[in-house]
């Protein structure tokens, strides 16, 4: 199998925070509430005037200002677009100056970027394309119910991008997984055209799920990549819930600070939450050569999705 992994990556958050304590003064909740069900202090929101496609710009301005090559493949995951068309992917190329680039969008919710790894990989490992920006932009905010105390806690806006390639790179990417489970489609919506346009969730199955989901994906990977519990390897996981991965975290027996976690200052940014976490961890200097990064994410669909990094 052809080779490739991660040149740079990008982030972006809005300046604008939502703190708890301004959620207190809209809705009938706690700091304390909040805090317990979520481990989530604030999260960052986008003005009227900003868009999806502006928060996924930034975030690719921000990868491509790190190297001096430029993507023939630019691939955008949201599923909070502000228009159908023109698509997410020609307005971000549009925004960055790209020409001569094949360009498409793609929505599988909060495991988009994932999915939009995977079908840039697997188009450079075809041969077609050799460096593949891979974008995700969430404005959460506009499909955010604030008068349902128990979702309108969860979300933030934010946008991630990685641009991956076939030469040149440092940390490999050596596998991935792609999944759905679409018994569960309506077990999260958001937008619906002829009803209820705003966010809503069954939270209870769908923590169930994503409990499960993860435990099992994290197996999958490790196995594929020849490693157990008792190896050096990270999970940066969809920022979704604290609670949820602490729980995933016991059931394993891991320590917590083997989850890579910022949801607590950036809240649910759907599928730019792992890019926006792993970009944080990566300017830390968190991780060490030979290190596995696991990303795993799940989100409506329901959908799931995993990528292993050697770094």
């Amino acid at each position: 199998m052809k080779p490739l992994g991660l040149l740079s990556i990008g982030a972006y958050a809005p300046e604008q925070r939502l703190t708890n304590q301004d959620l207190e003064r809209m809705v009938d909740t706690t700091d304390d509430w909040i805090v317990r069900r979520t481990g989530i202090h604030e999260r960052r929101i986008a003005p009227k005037d900003v868009f999806a496609s502006d928060l996924a710009a930034e975030a690719a301005r921000s990868c491509l200002s790190k190297v001096s090559v430029r993507p023939d493949l630019l691939v955008s995951s949201s599923s909070t677009a502000e228009t159908s068309t023109p698509y997410q992917a020609s307005k971000i190329a549009h925004k960055l100056e790209l020409a001569n680039l094949a360009a498409f969008d793609i929505n599988a919710a909060c495991s988009g970027l994932i999915y939009g790894m995977t079908v840039a990989a697997s188009l450079i490992r075809a041969g077609s394309h050799h460096r593949a920006l891979v974008t995700a932009g969430e404005k959460m905010s506009q499909f955010t119910d604030y008068t349902d105390r128990s979702s309108c806690v969860l979300f933030g806006d934010g946008g991630a991008a990685v641009l991956l390639a076939d030469e040149g790179f440092e940390h490999e990417l050596i596998d991935t997984e792609l999944g759905c489970d679409p018994s569960g489609s309506d077990l999260v919506r958001m937008g619906d055209r002829f009803g209820h346009p705003l966010f809503w969730q069954d939270g209870k199955k769908v923590f169930k799920f994503a409990v499960h989901t993860l435990n099992g994906l994290v197996d999958r990977l490790l196995e594929r990549a020849q490693l157990t519990d008792k190896d050096r390897y990270f999970v940066i996981p969809h920022q979704a819930n604290l609670r949820m991965m602490e729980s995933v975290a016991e059931q394993r027996g891991l320590p917590m600070d083997r989850f890579v976690m910022n949801i607590q200052r950036y809240g649910n940014t759907s599928s730019a939450s792992i890019g926006i976490a792993l970009e944080e961890a990566w300017r830390e200097g968190r991780f060490q050569k030979g290190d596995h990064v696991l990303l795993v994410g799940f989100g409506g669909g329901l959908s799931w999705a995993g990528a292993t990094i050697r770094w």
